[in-house]
């Protein structure tokens, strides 16, 4: 019996040849691509748009409080002025004009500082940029061991993004003998995390009070901040305690 060779049996498919179809279908596609791509660049467009106008407008705010404040502290000069130059002062005024001085001219450091942090974050100098401890402060109050404290970071330099990411605040000090350190958490009710998260375009401030350990002896605030995302940064300083137990105030 012999075996009978050939040609492998191949089926094939009849398919309509529709060429004004497929170039309807090929003109659709592009137009589809092309308006997905518009509406993309739109979106960007407008919402490009909107954060230009909300930066303009907290840029327009913070100009309108440096001249508030500005004016404020011109003001505050011209009482001291008059004060000063008093020909004739009733000795029983005396003290209460000498009260009234100090209360003035302290209101003026406050003021020159404020106007030194407004511009500072628009016109900052060459050397500074990005994230920065602009200030440390502590304050006293009338319960033995407890203080006010104030933390401020700000963003100098371009602000037209927000800065993100978290500071970590803690006090160094001996106890029984021994080197310690304690979380500001640890230490303050107004503070719920160890790593505090802060999110802001120009400045952020941390404040609250804190109460001390019996038996702790303080001796530096250690201030340790980290941006993410596109602006990473970390920056780390040490602030002396006794400094700022005299008011002070520590920063650029």
């Amino acid at each position: 019996m012999h075996n009978v060779k050939g040609t492998a049996v191949t089926n094939f498919k009849v398919v309509p040849d529709r060429p004004i179809r497929n170039a309807i279908l090929r003109i659709l596609y592009v137009m589809i691509c092309v308006s997905l791509v518009a509406l993309a660049y739109w979106y960007g467009f407008g919402q490009g748009l909107h954060e230009e106008k909300v930066l303009l407008k907290e840029r327009t705010q913070l100009k309108e409080a440096l001249k508030l404040s500005q004016e404020r502290e011109a003001k505050l000069r011209q009482q001291v002025a008059v004060l000063e130059n008093a020909s004739i002062v009733d000795k029983s005024s005396t003290d209460s004009v000498r009260t009234m001085n100090r209360e003035l001219s302290d209101k003026i450091a406050e003021l020159e500082e404020e106007n030194a942090l407004y511009q500072g974050i628009m016109s900052p100098s060459l050397n500074t940029s990005g994230l920065t401890i602009q200030e440390v402060s502590l304050g006293k109050t009338a319960s033995q061991n407890r203080y006010r404290f104030k933390v401020m970071l700000t963003q100098v330099g371009n602000n037209s993004d927000y800065l993100r990411g978290f500071v970590g605040i803690n006090i160094l000090g001996v106890q029984n003998s021994e080197i310690t350190a304690y979380s500001l958490k640890d230490l303050s009710e107004d503070i719920s995390d160890v790593d505090i998260k802060f999110r802001y375009r120009y400045f952020q401030d941390f404040k609250g009070e804190l109460v001390l350990p019996e038996g702790f002896t303080p001796d530096q605030i250690q201030v340790v901040a980290q941006s993410v995302g596109n602006k990473s940064a970390r920056v780390e300083e040490l602030f002396d305690w006794s400094d700022l137990e005299n008011e002070n105030n520590v920063g650029q």
